[in-house]
């Protein structure tokens, strides 16, 4: 998959967390979904959106774009 499409599907995702993934439990659902999706798109450091699952109001985890920027440093760290 090349990286443009990565990225759309991240920032996707991103917007969606800041919107509708904020209701409380589905929020948490879709926390614990974003976790092999972020493996899928950025290999091993997508683990770090794991952090999101253990924000148990869905709020806060809401204004990290945790799957973009993953992806920034993933690509700025040379793994493309």
């Amino acid at each position: 998959m090349n990286t443009q499409l990565k990225f759309m599907i991240a920032v996707i995702w991103d917007i969606l967390d800041f919107t509708i993934f904020r209701i409380p439990g589905f929020g948490t659902i879709t926390d614990i979904v974003s976790i092999p999706l972020a493996i899928f798109l950025w290999g091993n450091a997508g683990v770090i959106s794991a952090w999101e699952v253990f924000e148990p109001t869905d709020q806060l985890d809401a204004f990290v774009p945790t799957l973009t920027l993953i992806g920034v440093l993933t690509y700025l760290g040379g793994n493309k």
